[in-house]
C-alpha cells in the first residue's frame, strides 16, 4: 500500500489525515511548531522531524499555504527525492503534481462518504491514479494555464456567496430585528434547487424582468455596499444572459 507523508498542519492537512485514517492508509504528518499534536513524532528539531516523517512515504503532500510552499522546498531540498504533490488550485510549481480537492474544508472532520464524493481537479501530465492509487474519487484534468481562471471562480462561487450571506444574515438580526436562521430553510432550497436543476433554479425579478420591483429594492438599499453588489449582479446577469443566449451561440459558432 501507498505511504503518504502529509506536510502542514491547518484544515485541508487535519481533513487529509482523516481521510486516510478512514481508508486504513498508512501516512505520517508534519507541522513547523514542535508543540503541535499534529506531528508523528516528538522530535524537537524540524528537520530532523522532517526527514523522520517522509523516510518511509511514497508520496509526499505539500498541505501548507500557498505561499509557503515554495519555500518549504527550498528550505529543505530533500523532498525532491520523494514524488510531490501540492493541493493549490491556482499555482503552477515546477517538479511538483497540482491536485486540487473541489471542497470546502471546515473546522469539522468529515464522514468517508463525504471525502469520498470530493472532486479532484489535476493539472494536466499528472495522474490521479498514479498520485493517489485505491482513492474513488471524480477526477478531471485542466491545463496549467486554466488554474488561476479556474481557482478565481471558485473562490467567487464559495467564498463570495459566503460574504453575501453573512453580510444578510447580520442584517436581518441588527437592522430589522429578525433572526438570521429564518435564512436557513431558503439557502438550503436554493441550493437544492441549484444542484438538481441549475438552468431552472433562479428566481426572483430578475428572471421575472420586473424592473419596478429591481428599482425599489435598489432605492431601498441606498447607503448600504449592499446596493453595490445588487447593481453589479444584475448587470453579469444580463451581460452573462446575453452571452450565452442561443443567438449568441449561433454566432460564437459562426465564427469559430
Amino acid at each position: 500500500m501507498t505511504n503518504y507523508a502529509i506536510i502542514g498542519g491547518g484544515r485541508l492537512a487535519r481533513h487529509f489525515s482523516e481521510y486516510f485514517r478512514l481508508l486504513e492508509i498508512p501516512h505520517t504528518r508534519w507541522t513547523r511548531d514542535p508543540r503541535s499534536e499534529f506531528n508523528s513524532s516528538a522530535i524537537a528539531d524540524a528537520k530532523r522531524r522532517l526527514h523522520s516523517a517522509v523516510r518511509e512515504a511514497d508520496r509526499v503532500l505539500l498541505l501548507v499555504a500557498d505561499s509557503s510552499i515554495v519555500e518549504v522546498l527550498r528550505q529543505y531540498p530533500f523532498l525532491h527525492e520523494k514524488q510531490l504533490i501540492h493541493c493549490s488550485g491556482s499555482l503552477s510549481i515546477p517538479g511538483v503534481a497540482g491536485a486540487h480537492p473541489l471542497m470546502t474544508f471546515s473546522g469539522q472532520l468529515y464522514p468517508l462518504e463525504t471525502y469520498q464524493r470530493v472532486p479532484f481537479v489535476l493539472e494536466a501530465g499528472s495522474s490521479f491514479n498514479h498520485l493517489f492509487p485505491g482513492l474513488p474519487n471524480p477526477h478531471f484534468v485542466i491545463s496549467a494555464a486554466d488554474k488561476s481562471r479556474y481557482h478565481a471562480m471558485c473562490v467567487m462561487a464559495g467564498n463570495f456567496s459566503q460574504l453575501l450571506w453573512k453580510g444578510i444574515a447580520e442584517r436581518f438580526d441588527r437592522d430589522l430585528g429578525l433572526p438570521a436562521t429564518i435564512l436557513h430553510p431558503y439557502l438550503r432550497q436554493l441550493a437544492e434547487n441549484f444542484i438538481s436543476a441549475p438552468q431552472s433554479a433562479l428566481t426572483g425579478p430578475l428572471t421575472r424582468g420586473d424592473t419596478q420591483t429591481i428599482e425599489r429594492n435598489l432605492n431601498a438599499l441606498a447607503g448600504d455596499p449592499l446596493q453595490g453588489l445588487y447593481a453589479a449582479f444584475i448587470e453579469f446577469h444580463e451581460r452573462d444572459k446575453s452571452q450565452t443566449s442561443p443567438a449568441a451561440r449561433i454566432q460564437r459558432e459562426r465564427v469559430l
